[in-house]
């Protein structure tokens, strides 16, 4: 039987863990920087909710 305690659910260890989770908010960042800039750009064509 697999001791549950020891490790993690992903099989990552802390640095592994680590460095998908700068990878990862790298890369949320840039999807977030890119769909405000696409709002703004939409919003600036044909603005909503006036």
């Amino acid at each position: 039987m697999v001791d549950e305690t020891r490790g993690s659910l992903s099989g990552l260890n802390e640095d592994e863990a680590m460095e998908f989770h700068g990878v990862f908010m790298t890369s949320m960042l840039g999807f977030v920087a890119v769909a405000a800039v696409a709002h703004v750009l939409a919003w600036m064509w044909r603005p909503w909710g006036m």
